[in-house]
């Protein structure tokens, strides 16, 4: 009978060896601990002990086995945490007894594979104590991972994943795109796809949207300049994985050329701005409108001189919508002429 301190008991199989007087006993322990072996002889008061002193035989563990260690990994921050995420693996023998030391440590790899990307190794192991070791593994693209452990060539049969966030937005890699021609009196757009130091696309929020500023001015080259309000602003996108926003602004009523530029400070109390690039050149295309919808109308055919006189024009576009925008008026000019020599401009504004 063989017992040890691990709680594992066993029955010795008990065989001739072909020795003179030499018996073979043979039996397998699995679970590690100090066993001591009992033999026992049939004697004419009953069994009893060969020797007053058990025989005592260490079990230790046997060599790692893949099918029964273990893998966990704790993500980075996100792509930009510089040593990467950490994984623990747990290793055992065939039996599950905790096995392994120091010297495995140069044969662990772990494996990082997403669809379409590259995969990403790390070797560089390092025992915790007892059973465990620690590896790092460096991803700089985000997204969700399947992460793989192997001792030398074998995997382990147990994987993990790592969802990695992207980092912060980075202002080398952001670009900004605008429409190069807007309408007058309307809404003119640009986008903006934040990327992170590793091009990833960055989270959209609300946070960072109130870091940009959007400047559109006037460009030195603009035929027509007035004291119009752009009233820029940035809006973020509803799909935060897209790393997209939105600047909009309304342009002038007139024909004009103007400069557009998206700015970024590194945080809310930041007071330096940064610009992204590239700077945009818009040119503003006045609208067209309908002569057959857009009217002329005086009330006063007759009138003393030195009166105020009254005249209204209708304005609609060329898709038949009125226009609304007050600043259209300064796309207007009325000019008075009289035979009797006179010749005014007239006051033109919107009469809401």
């Amino acid at each position: 009978l063989i017992t040890s301190d691990s709680g594992e008991t066993v029955k010795g199989d008990i065989e001739y060896s072909g020795l003179p007087g030499e018996f073979s006993i043979l039996f397998t322990m699995t679970r590690v601990g100090k066993a001591s072996l009992e033999v026992k002889y049939q004697s004419s008061n009953g069994f009893a002990l060969i020797d007053d002193v058990p025989q005592s035989i260490d079990i230790t563990p046997a060599d790692i086995s893949v099918e029964n260690s273990e893998l966990e990994c704790l993500v980075a921050k996100d792509v930009t945490q510089s040593e990467g995420s950490r994984c623990v693996l747990s290793t055992f023998d065939a039996f599950m007894n905790p096995t392994g030391s120091k010297n495995n440590e140069g044969a662990f790899s772990i494996y990082a594979s997403k669809t379409g990307t590259n995969t990403v190794t790390s070797t560089k192991a390092t025992h915790i104590s007892g059973n465990t070791f620690a590896i790092f593994i460096k991803i700089e693209k985000s997204g969700t991972w399947n992460i793989e452990a192997k001792y030398f060539s074998n995997a382990f049969s147990r994987q993990s994943s790592l969802t990695l966030l992207p980092g912060p937005l980075d202002v080398d890699n952001t670009m900004v795109s605008c429409n190069p021609k807007v309408p007058a009196i309307s809404e003119g757009t640009c986008e903006i796809e934040g990327r992170d130091m590793y091009n990833n696309l960055v989270i959209v929020s609300e946070e960072v949207a109130r870091r940009f500023v959007g400047i559109v001015e006037y460009r030195s080259d603009s035929s027509s300049k007035d004291e119009h309000s752009f009233l820029p602003r940035i809006i973020p996108s509803t799909e935060i994985t897209t790393g997209k926003y939105t600047l909009t602004y309304r342009s002038p009523s007139k024909k004009s050329k103007l400069s557009v530029q998206a700015m970024y400070r590194s945080s809310i109390s930041a007071t330096t701005l940064v610009g992204i690039k590239p700077m945009w050149n818009v040119s503003v295309v006045p609208v067209d409108l309908s002569k057959n919808e857009s009217v002329v109308s005086c009330f006063q055919n007759r009138i003393v001189a030195g009166t105020q006189i009254l005249c209204t024009v209708k304005a609609v576009d060329g898709d038949g919508e009125s226009i609304t925008e007050a600043s259209y008026a300064s796309a207007l000019d009325a000019l008075i002429t009289s035979d009797s020599g006179e010749t005014v401009k007239g006051d033109i504004e919107y009469s809401g």
